[in-house]
């Protein structure tokens, strides 16, 4: 018999977790995430060393500037334009699933910022948790420097260079974790506990001893998990990332990743800089999962073809305009995604995706019938 836990046991049961692994470690995991994401940290067990280190004044000096940009200029559009238009998809969403999304949780949470779990995943390694107690000062300063460079890219245009990230994150050690733990402290959550995780054969999420030496690891879907709270109050919520192809010539590998997203309740799907991937039919598997197990889909044009969504199936709005993709994705042309603009769409106040520009982006949200 299966037990359940209550959302007040697991809040306890996380929290004696990440205060054990505090102590292990010295230093919290959310102090970690503050650090590496240039935000004050109060936190005594970090030494005068790390505080003092040159490159993390510049983090505090990139994110500051960023961020102050970033707000007026994107992330507060989009949480007004979210939370007028996604009000439906928001209440039905309980797992949000962001295929091909990477680190991104930003974005994500933006929209979505009450899901119980995300699901992300995409090419770049796992990576895990940085231990800033046995770094060195070079291999500290290093490594924020290179998320400084990785971000930059979906801090200016809304999406990751996929392939300079991938190489970067590689060569690094890094992975995707630092990625994702900056993310949600600058988001304004507390991060309480990482963990490793990865899912067996029939697509359950277990739980496995740290990759060590070996962030690269490469198990059946190996994967990140990280438990935070937006307030001492609220409940925790976790993001998931798998590092793994979905294309369906790996499908006996992501056959596990299936399985698990089937298991899952309330699933909606953003979708955003996708590489126009499941316009491709070595791409049908997900595509197909993603129709039959969402309740809403959330995408930009980059997702799946207009054509896919029903009109049996699905109520679509359009927003913003569609005129053409990129000159690198020309080929991904949509005409009767262009003559539905044509008929009707509504304003969409932000730029994003990779037409990132105010007033040449699009987003559809389709929502399944009696859902």
């Amino acid at each position: 018999m299966r037990r359940t836990v209550s959302a007040t046991s697991l809040f306890l049961l996380i929290l004696v977790a990440s205060t054990v692994q505090a102590e292990e470690a010295n230093i919290t995991p959310d102090t970690v995430a503050r650090y590496i994401s240039g935000l004050p940290v109060e936190d005594e067990a970090l030494p005068p060393s790390l505080r003092n280190l040159a490159a993390f004044k510049a983090q505090r000096q990139f994110f500051e500037s960023r961020w102050s940009e970033l707000e007026p200029r994107r992330l507060d559009p989009m949480r007004k334009w979210a939370a007028s238009e996604l009000d439906a998809a928001r209440k039905d969403t309980e797992t949000l699933f962001y295929p091909f999304g990477g680190p991104d949780f930003l974005h994500a949470f933006t929209f979505f910022p009450n899901a119980n779990r995300y699901i992300h995943f995409g090419l770049e390694p796992a990576g895990v948790m940085p231990d800033l107690t046995t770094m060195s000062s070079k291999e500290t300063a290093d490594m924020l420097t290179l998320i400084r460079k990785s971000l930059f890219a979906v801090l200016e245009w809304s999406f990751f260079r996929t392939n300079d990230m991938k190489v970067d994150l590689i060569r690094s050690r890094m992975g995707a974790a630092p990625l994702i733990l900056s993310f949600i402290a600058r988001s304004g959550n507390e991060v309480l506990k990482v963990d490793y995780v990865e899912l067996d054969a029939e697509g359950n999420l277990i739980g496995v001893s740290a990759p060590g030496n070996q962030p690269q690891y490469k198990g059946p879907v190996p994967g990140i998990r990280v438990y935070f709270r937006k307030s001492k109050d609220a409940a925790p919520q976790e993001v998931i990332y798998f590092s793994l192809d979905v294309s369906d010539s790996a499908y006996a590998r992501n056959k596990r990743l299936h399985d698990f997203v089937k298991k899952q309740n309330g699933l909606v799907t953003y979708l955003k800089a996708a590489s126009y991937l499941m316009h491709y039919a070595s791409f049908n598997r997900i595509r197909g999962l993603i129709l039959e197990e969402s309740k809403h889909v959330l995408q930009t044009d980059s997702g799946i073809p207009y054509g896919y969504f029903s009109p049996a199936t699905w109520d679509i709005t359009l927003y913003g305009v569609y005129t053409r993709p990129i000159p690198l994705f020309r080929k991904r042309y949509q005409a009767d995604l262009r003559s539905a603009y044509l008929k009707a769409s509504e304003p969409l106040p932000y730029g994003i995706g990779y037409n990132y520009r105010e007033g040449t982006s699009n987003m559809m949200l389709a929502s399944k019938k009696g859902r």
